[in-house]
């Protein structure tokens, strides 16, 4: 009878143990039908039919777990990886997506490893149709200049707790490739944001200070590539629709030497027009001022639209748009032409 109450307390207490611990797996599986043109890349593109990969969110797979190990102190991890759904290919390295470990309680959470910026995450909540990838604002910003980069290896990040609404975020990378004439690359990036009820505005911070390609003159001599950017963003839900927002700001600098400056504004809705149908506009244009040599401007819009099947699966369709101009002296450099029409399931 002893024996048997001790069994009954060990397991007891291993059911405790197991209570406390949790691993989820998920992942998003997005395919497209569509065709696509790029003049931009190439003047004398043609138009491609394609079955495409992750039309709306890039296809993952991935774990994440926690323990909590009392007194409100919880352990973390997440693994995620990207793949090709049209092809089955690994999309990048391993653990493309994050590959991060973090302590959390109430003083907030710290994480290391690969992992989204702070600033990234405070443009995809107010980036319009969803922060999916057909929205129009990465590529027009990219094509105008350059965009920031959205996760870094090598981090370390610190989330605040919420007090009130206003929260807050930090960041830094390090390259770990420190040289005898050049100093490691580095990356850091912070985010401030309210957020209550319909509402939510925030600023970013990002500073991406790169050396340049190995094996180059300039990066024998330590010469880096230093970017700034600077982000104010809003959204605000009218219940009837949703409008999202930003303007962001880059300047770019080699060796201490402005290079010049890329501003861009992006703005959209989102509108429910029905139970289980939901439409998108978004707009994002891009101006690249140089110190010296072209001036580039790029305009860009997305109108899309899904329909929720399921908690899990919608269908969608979408036509984006990205043109290029050279603004010093106003000749079309061509356009991005991409229209999808696929199926998303999250699990």
């Amino acid at each position: 009878m002893k024996k048997s109450l001790i069994a009954l307390a060990v397991l007891a207490a291993s059911g405790a143990a197991m209570a406390q611990s949790s691993v989820q797996l998920y992942g998003i599986v997005d395919a497209y039908v569509g065709s696509t043109k790029d003049t931009i890349k190439s003047a004398t593109a043609e138009s491609q039919t394609v079955v495409g990969s992750g039309g709306l969110k890039s296809n993952r797979w991935g774990m994440k777990g926690s323990e909590d190990l009392g007194g409100g102190l919880k352990a973390g991890f997440k693994l995620e990886q990207r793949f090709k759904s049209d092809t089955g290919e690994q999309d990048g390295v391993a653990f493309k997506g994050e590959s991060s470990i973090n302590l959390s309680g109430n003083f907030g959470a710290v994480a290391l490893g690969r992992m989204g910026t702070p600033y990234d995450d405070l443009r995809g909540k107010t980036n319009p149709i969803a922060d999916t990838n057909i929205s129009p604002v990465g590529d027009t910003i990219k094509n105008a200049k350059a965009d920031y980069t959205d996760k870094t290896d090598n981090t370390v990040a610190y989330v605040s707790p919420t007090f009130n609404g206003f929260s807050g975020a930090v960041a830094v990378s390090f390259g770990e490739n420190k040289t005898n004439v050049a100093d490691a690359t580095s990356h850091s990036s912070l985010k401030l944001q309210y957020a209550n009820g319909p509402l939510l505005v925030g600023y970013g911070f990002q500073k991406e200070e790169s050396q340049l390609t190995a094996g180059t003159p300039a990066a024998a001599t330590g010469q880096t590539e230093d970017k700034t950017f600077n982000l104010l963003a809003a959204s605000y839900d009218f219940g009837v629709a949703k409008l999202v927002g930003g303007y962001q700001t880059l300047e770019i600098e080699s060796k201490g030497v402005k290079q010049g400056d890329n501003d861009s504004l992006y703005f959209g809705v989102q509108a429910p027009v029905a139970k289980n149908i939901n439409v998108f506009f978004g707009y994002a244009g891009s101006e690249y001022d140089a110190v010296t040599g072209t001036d580039y401007k790029a305009t860009g819009f997305t109108l899309a639209a899904n329909y929720v099947l399921s908690k899990r699966t919608d269908a969608y369709v979408g036509y984006k748009q990205i043109k290029k101009e050279n603004d010093t002296t106003g000749a079309d450099m061509g356009k991005v032409k991409t229209l999808a029409v696929g199926v998303r399931h999250t699990f």
